[in-house]
């Protein structure tokens, strides 16, 4: 009993272990429309409605490094975010699944960290790929209309990277 309890206890500490770490990443979206960034552009960041200002002159690639409004940064993730007429917003988790049944999805607004899994997906616009008017089955609910699609960023802080 002491063991499985002990099992119970370091698992749930290993669930909370990336909320820690990421505690200090920030989620940034390009302005609507947007497919790349530049310097000089801006980014609002989702959480906070903070507008950064893009410094770097650089391609922006993950791993790579990002100065933002004067502050260094390291880039997590980048790709699309899906803003769904709920008002949630996800970004894809892992390889896109075929017909995106059975995708996973991040929710990073408004409850930051919760995953979705897809269950269909009707391509109103017929472009085979998920766009702005398309419906999208998350769960158990009903069909989602996807409101806009734009550019994200997942960014940390680089003074808080261990080498």
């Amino acid at each position: 009993m002491q063991a499985r309890r002990t099992v119970y206890v370091l698992a749930t500490l290993l669930l909370l272990v990336p909320m820690v770490l990421g505690a200090q990443q920030m989620i940034l979206e390009a302005e609507p429309g947007a497919e790349s960034l530049a310097a000089c552009s801006s980014l609002h960041n989702v959480k906070t409605c903070e507008m950064l200002h893009i410094d770097t002159d650089a391609a922006v690639s993950v791993g790579g490094s990002l100065q933002l409004s004067g502050q260094a940064f390291v880039v997590d993730w980048m790709g699309p975010g899906y803003y769904l007429e709920s008002g949630v917003i996800l970004e894809p988790l892992g390889e896109t699944a075929s017909g995106l049944s059975g995708q996973r999805w991040l929710e990073v607004y408004p409850h930051e960290g919760r995953v979705h899994t897809s269950r269909s997906w009707k391509d109103t616009d017929g472009n085979r790929a998920l766009s702005a008017s398309d419906k999208l089955e998350l769960d158990a609910d009903r069909a989602l209309t996807v409101k806009d699609v734009r550019f994200h960023l997942r960014v940390t802080p680089a003074s808080e990277r261990r080498p």
